[in-house]
């Protein structure tokens, strides 16, 4: 008899990674592309200036100025009409939940600077000093 001596067949264990670096690519260009659309607030011809990009770790509280001069609060998908000394109280309580949030004003071009100032006044006597602007840049 003659016995033949089996090649024994090893088996590899491995993944094939390329699929899901492709998943991860497209998740990230379509993280990149929303997140300018998070901020949300009431339509407002903001200033022209030129523009740095502002790091944010968490969603911003957003206040936003009409032309009018009134205070708007943006809570998410609301947007809440509101008073200087409410926007003070409402502040001093989200402050109290979460001690890093950042302020984010976004003012119609045409708003007097004190009713800028007024609001961000109000919001850093509460203890809150990370405060931005949104602004749009020249070319838009």
């Amino acid at each position: 008899m003659i016995y033949r001596l089996a090649k024994k067949k090893t088996l590899k264990a491995e993944i094939n990674v390329v699929p899901y670096i492709d998943v991860m690519l497209v998740l990230l260009i379509i993280f990149m592309v929303l997140s300018p659309l998070l901020i949300q607030g009431i339509e407002v011809n903001l200033p022209k200036t030129d523009t740095t990009k502002m790091t944010v770790q968490n969603e911003p509280l957003v206040i936003s100025i009409d032309e009018m001069g009134k205070f708007y609060l943006n809570i998410g998908e609301e947007v809440l009409p509101i008073s200087i000394d409410e926007l003070k109280r409402k502040s001093a309580i989200i402050y109290d939940a979460n001690p890093e949030i950042e302020v984010v004003f976004q003012s119609d071009k045409d708003v007097t600077f004190d009713s800028v100032a007024k609001a961000m006044a109000a919001v850093q006597s509460v203890g809150i000093s990370k405060i931005g602007i949104v602004t749009t840049g020249y070319g838009n």
